[in-house]
């Protein structure tokens, strides 16, 4: 296991970034999806999160934005995943 900062994300984040369309990351850490989502954001690529620490209405948003195109990335909990709505989306 390469320790934080070792470029363990970038792996994934360059292959979405080749391949059209957006991309679901899905993250049990909320500080990880959040610092993702920073970085990727400080570097001009469109990226949210939803999980239990954002509210229902910009977590809607995010799913809204993703299906629009206007997002790349969106980083998703486990537990959303179990949300009859959100598998719909």
């Amino acid at each position: 296991m390469l320790p934080t900062g070792a470029g363990k994300s970038a792996i994934y984040q360059l292959a979405a970034l080749l391949i059209p369309g957006p991309t679901v990351v899905v993250s049990p850490l909320i500080a990880l999806q959040r610092d993702q989502v920073a970085a990727l954001v400080a570097n001009g690529v469109d990226a949210a999160e939803a999980n239990s620490q954002v509210k229902a209405a910009e977590r809607r948003q995010a799913f809204d934005d993703m299906i629009a195109g206007d997002l790349e990335f969106l980083f998703v909990a486990p537990e959303q995943l179990a949300n009859p709505e959100v598998l719909e989306q």
